[in-house]
């Protein structure tokens, strides 16, 4: 038998506003197990918090088990900066106090309707019966905010693996577009130049193509790229080495070195994968849980988006967030989604609706605006797009 044991714990504190006030200050503590183990080339995966329970869990689901694999990898950590601040082992308690203070602060006009400070650290620990013994600490700030004034909202949010968080300009971003969404008008239908906000970019792009780039998903027929397909004029990179990077790590949740990788440059190039698929399609590196109590699977990590042409916002439509991105259909890329505050040219508007299909809508790129920004794992700039369909 061949085993694989994987322990986080995970230490914070988190600020719950709602209605602009504080509504719960957390302490969170845990620690917790995830075990695979191989039996006969069969995986059985379990998680718990009791780690004998926990392996005994593996070994019974690995003997009915249809899932193969055959070993569990071995190899060095890369070498990642700015993952781990120092000044989250300071009380944390009235540091996050201090940020509520600031939110309440930051908001003039506008309600705070509800928003969330949290900071933590999360302790790697993973070990397997081939020999890999890796650690790595990790720290983890995030703030989200929604806001509302009349009959009008706004959303915003920011993270970073650093103690501070850009608390006042983020809120007050978010009061900005509320006070804006309060005078929205309706838009004549028609074809508009449209400008997706980093917001936007990563809500759209996370749900209609960064799954089209999973090795797992090409191999079940639930992707619609393969090599060489033309998608536009715009690089794509998967980078876990970024210093300081949201979703950058050592080594990924299976023990494979993190690697930076090149998934889209006008052409597919190449994908992101687990230790499972990695036979196959050659990469490595994205084997990676949604929580402890997912076993690893192909994820991206840092998503950056490189687009060579400088454009212009002037006379574009504006789009800050979408509605509904998560009902897009990751397979063939087509959506369906709501604007939440666009806006042209300072004037707002409201009931605007996108739809299409996201190979077709890369093609129609015309360049970037403004500097590149980190939302969760996507970094990218404004990217404007050309004569898109809006009802």
């Amino acid at each position: 038998m061949e085993w694989e044991i994987f322990s986080e714990k995970i230490v914070g504190f988190s600020a719950e506003i709602e209605g602009g006030k504080l509504k719960f200050l957390r302490k969170l503590k845990d620690h917790a197990f995830a075990v695979r183990v191989i039996e006969n080339n069969k995986v059985g995966f379990s998680s718990g918090k009791n780690l004998e329970k926990t392996i005994e869990e593996a070994k019974k689901i690995a003997r009915i088990s249809e899932e193969e694999l055959k070993e569990f990898p071995v190899e060095k950590p890369a070498r990642v900066e700015k993952i781990y601040d120092r000044r989250f082992e300071n009380p944390l308690q009235e540091f996050i106090k201090d940020e509520y203070e600031i939110l309440i602060n930051s908001v003039e006009k506008a309600k705070i309707a509800n928003a969330l400070i949290s900071h933590e650290v999360v302790e790697i620990e993973l070990k397997n019966s081939f020999g890999a013994e890796l650690r790595e600490k990790g720290s983890f700030s995030f703030f989200s905010i929604e806001t509302v004034y009349e009959e009008g909202s706004g959303f915003a949010q920011t993270g970073r693996r650093e103690l501070e968080l850009e608390i006042e300009s983020t809120a007050r971003y978010a009061e900005e577009l509320a006070i804006k969404a309060s005078k929205a008008e309706k838009l004549n239908y028609g074809y508009y130049d449209i400008v997706l906000m980093p917001h936007a970019v990563h809500q759209l792009f996370s749900n209609t193509l960064y799954p089209s780039f999973s090795a797992e998903n090409v191999a079940r027929g639930r992707s619609s790229i393969h090599k060489g397909m033309y998608l536009g004029e715009l690089k794509i990179l998967d980078d876990p080495t970024l210093p300081g990077g949201f979703v950058s790590f050592s080594f990924d949740d299976e023990g494979v070195m993190a690697r930076k990788k090149v998934l889209l440059d006008r052409e597919v190039l190449g994908f992101y994968s687990d230790w499972k698929n990695s036979k196959k399609f050659g990469v490595s590196g994205n084997g990676l849980r949604i929580d402890i109590d997912s076993p690893p699977m192909p994820l991206p990590s840092n998503i950056i988006v490189e687009i060579d042409e400088e454009v212009e916002v002037e006379s574009a439509l504006i789009v800050h967030n979408f509605i509904g991105s998560h009902t897009t259909n990751p397979i063939s890329g087509d959506f369906s989604v709501e604007c939440l505050n666009a806006e042209i040219d300072g004037r707002a508007f409201k009931g605007v609706m996108i739809y299409g299909n996201i190979f077709d809508f890369l093609k129609k790129i015309r360049g970037f605006c403004l500097e590149k920004v980190q939302i969760e794992n996507t970094i990218s700039p404004a990217i404007r797009f050309e004569k898109i369909k809006v009802i």
